[in-house]
């Protein structure tokens, strides 16, 4: 039989921060699986979300969507974008035969990881396009600040 061996307090540290980070891996990812399916009467619009000039841009399309049917705020860490279709009818006595453009309300919900400032966001719609940029907040980390020791009279 062999003899057992000691794991190293550091490979220990190591251990337990390595499992801390795969934890937090599968909880990012059950969170996509737990992502909401829209309700009847519901829709969900694409949405491509990229880094830009030290911006998080989000765009979103949403034809034939006008500014004021569309709602976009920052809340608890999320941008939420949400907005509603009306429902269309066929003009005069027609009717439809077939309705594949999708209507009623929509929700989407964007995870903001970075430190951003949302003071400076912006939201524009053009061409059925709903673009929302938030600037990123300077990067604090690394940066050194001095702290002045005092001498203290004897």
């Amino acid at each position: 039989m062999a003899p057992l061996r000691r794991i190293p307090p550091d490979s220990l540290s190591d251990l337990a921060a390595l499992q801390r980070e795969v934890n937090q891996l599968i909880e990012r990812l059950a969170a996509f699986e737990r992502a909401e399916r829209p309700e009847p009467g519901e829709w969900s619009p694409s949405v491509d979300v990229f880094d830009c000039r030290g911006c998080m841009v989000v765009v979103a399309e949403v034809p034939g969507l006008l500014p004021d049917s569309l709602h976009v705020v920052v809340r608890d860490d999320e941008l939420v974008l949400s907005g509603e279709r009306r429902e269309r009818r066929a003009p005069g006595s027609a009717a439809f035969l077939c309705m594949e453009r999708p209507q009623g309300r929509f929700v989407r919900a964007i995870p903001l990881d970075h430190a951003l400032d949302v003071r400076g966001a912006t939201a524009r719609l053009a061409r059925g396009l709903l673009t929302v940029t938030i600037p990123r907040l300077k990067e604090r980390r690394g940066r050194e600040t001095v702290i002045p020791v005092e001498r203290e009279e004897e």
